[in-house]
């Protein structure tokens, strides 16, 4: 995602607590102030781990305390807060850039997974998810899984801060829902920041317009869609003109793009500085031969929205609510795709409920039907997850653990933070974890904590057979 001043993410345990006297001073700084491309953020104080968060769009990003009023981010950038002649603060000053305060007066975010059992965690008890009008069946731990314990106290570390900003973790097994639990005050009508999540279902999408015959095949060439749009594309030669729409969609495009690479030409920071990220990527040097080899790369997905709208002659957004989300039911949602620099806040990414997106993983689950509708074709599913280990599908990834000397397969849709969607074939069997643990790997090394708590616990817990016939490759 676009370089912001903040946005290095803490994980909760880090650093040692601190006396209350330094949360007290701490407070001194709370409230909400100017930011990059006039929009604001909220810098709050944490008892929990006695930090300073900058909140942005709902993620918090720490700052780290050097000296007096003086901070820093994690990438070292210095933000040093200002003060009045009544030495209350007004507000600060970082990369040559000075923010005022706004007001003091803000709603501060949770900083507790569940404060009311923080210190108590024994105290939970599990529950039934409640039934609603969704359309999603509601059933028990105890009935689909042989041992449901391993669960239950995966959710107990979770509220004690082991597995922190773990926003929400949904359990759909056998076609039941059967663990529904959130934290930070998220709860079942909040919608979510999907972040890179949102790419999977840009794949299903095109599926319907393929579906509908508005684009022929995704065997078709990919650049002929946007010679009106973009006529003077540079690097073209042989190699890129070669690209189909399938090599985009199974990130075997051939181009210098790599989003794990700084540098690559086409990694997600370097595309993000442009002004048009589509044609930033379509203008990318080749490297390959498309159709040889994977490389994630976020334009494909961005390029493959846009081709949407080029066959569809209409914003993705509203064929998606025509034709994906107003089958399944989903109202609670929000969704502005524009790749390009106005996206600089919210990158195109999709914002859903996590029960609705048990609804959506359960479409590609039931080879593209809902409710006994066929939403999506099932042919469109076969090839989304015919793949091999380990590589993509049509924006989807196929993911495998292996528990006690068994391989799980899974199929999986992931976008920084720790969303994860997981749809486990075999298993008849979702996984929705939703967090906020932005940039983990990238800063510590480490995974986001689903990929600790599925095979720690959830894998643990013992299948019973699916009731019901589910779809598998």
């Amino acid at each position: 995602m676009k370089k912001l001043l903040f946005l290095i993410p803490l994980l909760i345990g880090c650093s040692s607590p601190k006396e209350k006297s330094d949360y007290e001073k701490l407070l001194e700084y709370e409230g909400n102030y100017e930011y990059i491309d006039q929009t604001t953020l909220d810098i709050v104080a944490s008892e929990l781990d006695t930090t300073l968060y900058a909140i942005v769009d709902n993620a918090k990003y720490p700052l780290k305390h050097i000296a007096l009023d003086s901070f820093t981010n994690i990438q070292g950038v210095p933000v040093v807060f200002e003060r009045d002649k009544s030495n209350r603060v007004k507000g600060y000053t970082t990369d040559g850039l000075k923010f005022k305060l706004i007001t003091s007066e803000i709603e501060k975010m949770e900083m507790f997974p569940r404060k009311e059992l923080f210190h108590n965690p024994d105290k939970y008890v599990y529950h039934k998810p409640k039934k609603t009008t969704d359309g999603l069946e509601t059933g028990s731990l105890e009935d689909e899984f042989k041992n449901p314990e391993p669960i239950i106290e995966m959710v107990k570390e979770t509220i004690k801060g082991k597995f922190p900003d773990v926003h929400s973790i949904l359990i759909y097994k056998n076609n039941k829902l059967v663990l529904e639990e959130y934290f930070y005050s998220y709860d079942e009508n909040t919608p979510h920041q999907l972040r890179s999540a949102t790419k999977p279902f840009i794949g299903g999408i095109l599926g319907i317009a393929v579906d509908k015959g508005l684009i022929k095949s995704e065997k078709e060439k990919l650049l002929p869609y946007f010679n009106s749009i973009y006529p003077e594309i540079a690097n073209l030669d042989d190699r890129s003109k070669d690209i189909t729409i399938e090599n985009f969609l199974m990130y075997r495009h051939g181009m210098d793009c790599e989003n794990d690479n700084p540098e690559s030409k086409g990694n997600e920071q370097a595309m993000m500085q442009s002004k048009d990220w589509v044609e930033y990527t379509l203008d990318l040097p080749m490297v390959a031969a498309p159709g040889k080899s994977s490389s994630y790369c976020t334009g494909c997905a961005l390029t493959l929205g846009s081709l949407v709208e080029i066959a569809t002659d209409e914003n993705i957004e509203d064929f998606a609510q025509k034709n994906l989300f107003r089958p399944l039911g989903i109202s609670n949602y929000a969704w502005t795709f524009e790749p390009n620099q106005a996206s600089g806040t919210h990158f195109s990414q999709m914002y859903i409920t996590p029960r609705d997106l048990i609804k959506l993983a359960t479409l590609f689950k039931d080879g593209g039907k809902w409710k006994g509708k066929q939403i999506i074709s099932e042919s469109w599913i076969d090839k989304t997850f015919d793949t091999d280990e380990g590589d993509y599908g049509y924006l989807w990834e196929h993911k495998y653990f292996i528990v006690d000397g068994q391989k799980y397969n899974s199929y999986l849709a992931s976008g920084n933070g720790g969303q994860k969607i997981n749809i486990w074939p075999e298993l008849d069997m979702i996984t929705v974890f939703m967090g906020g643990n932005y940039n983990s790997y990238a800063l510590y090394g480490k995974s986001t904590p689903p990929n600790q708590m599925i095979p720690m616990y959830i894998l643990k817990a013992g299948e019973k057979p699916a009731h019901k016939n589910t779809y598998k490759k």
